[in-house]
Formats: C-alpha cells, sequence, structure tokens
C-alpha cells in the first residue's frame, strides 16, 4: 500500500464519488480498446496532488457508439413460371434482405423500400419472362394525419406469378419504426 493510500484509508469524506486516484497502473496510450471503454488521461498534476479533496467532474465529453442506422428486413418471394425445357410449370421460394435505412426523412425511407422491392418484381419478371399480370408495391404517406398505406399488387394468376411474404418481425418493426399500430407476432 502506498504511504498516500494509508494516509487516504484514516480519513472518511461525505462525498458521493470517494475514490483515490494515483499514478499507479496509468496509461499514456492513444489507442482506445472498445470493450475497456472511454480512455481518460488524469492530469499529473492532479494525480499527484495528496489531497482528499479530489473530485471527478467532467465538463463536457461525448460519448460516441457505433449505432445501427437501419434494420434488416426479409421479404420471401414465391415464383411460379414456366420452364420451356421441362415444358412445364415449376415454383420455388427465395428470400431477400433489404436493409432499412434509417438515417434519411420518413418519404425518403418510404420511396427507396418501395423502389428495392419494385425492382425485385422486374428482376424476377424478366429473368424467368413473366409479361403476364401487374406487380408492384405502392406506398402513400399521408402527412396530414401521419399515416402509411401499403398497396400490394399482384396478379395471381394459375399458371405463373409473383408474390410476396413478409417476415412478421420484420414487418412488427418497421410498421413501428413508421409509428403505425401494429401487434406483435
Amino acid at each position: 500500500m502506498l504511504s498516500i493510500e494509508k494516509e487516504n484509508s484514516r480519513v472518511a469524506t461525505t462525498k458521493p464519488l470517494d475514490e483515490l486516484f494515483t499514478n499507479v497502473g496509468q496509461k499514456f496510450e492513444t489507442e482506445t480498446v472498445k470493450h475497456e471503454g472511454y480512455r481518460f488521461d488524469y492530469p499529473l498534476r492532479w494525480l499527484r496532488d495528496p489531497s482528499v479533496t479530489k473530485a471527478i467532474g467532467f465538463r463536457r465529453m461525448k460519448f460516441i457508439s457505433e449505432a445501427i442506422h437501419g434494420f434488416p428486413f426479409t421479404v420471401a418471394f414465391e415464383v411460379r413460371y414456366y420452364n420451356k425445357e421441362k415444358r412445364t410449370y415449376e415454383k420455388f421460394e427465395q428470400g431477400k434482405l433489404l436493409q432499412v435505412n434509417l438515417l434519411v426523412n420518413l418519404e425518403t425511407t418510404l420511396q427507396a423500400f418501395q423502389e428495392k422491392i419494385n425492382d425485385i418484381y422486374l428482376e424476377y419478371a424478366k429473368q424467368y419472362n413473366i409479361d403476364e399480370g401487374e406487380y408492384h408495391l405502392d406506398i402513400i404517406y399521408d402527412r396530414k394525419n401521419a399515416t402509411v398505406k401499403f398497396n400490394r399488387i399482384e396478379d395471381l394468376g394459375e399458371d405463373v406469378y409473383i408474390s410476396t411474404k413478409y417476415n412478421n418481425l420484420a414487418w412488427y418493426r418497421f410498421l413501428r419504426m413508421l409509428n403505425q399500430p401494429a401487434e406483435y407476432p
């Protein structure tokens, strides 16, 4: 035990934060490690002061975290198409992972989401030569009432079609982000 620690261990204080700071174990590295937290170098003059009246008072501290600025949204697409080689109708399902960006304003987020879904519809229609029916998503945002309406247009024919299934939890989170009523799945 250091002599300063012996002296201060006999003195009781009423401060809410009563700790002893010495330069023992003091790091003078500039590198920060995420799991160790925020690195704070105490001034040496303050560390060498043997008085008990030391207290920490941060004037300004800025915490920077690696915040998540979006969340994943999973959409399953079911496509039924005509296979020319086998001369039969075939069906497959494939999930697409979309990233919903929260750094931009609401209308931009909704428009980007709508464009992503519509691009996937178009991609599958071109890839599997589906020229029958109409497939797209319309998102209508009413600023006056702060409501969002989703119109999913999918002409589900008997032979060829594209349909979507949304992940319940992702859909719940998306609606909650939009401040819309939603029930937890």
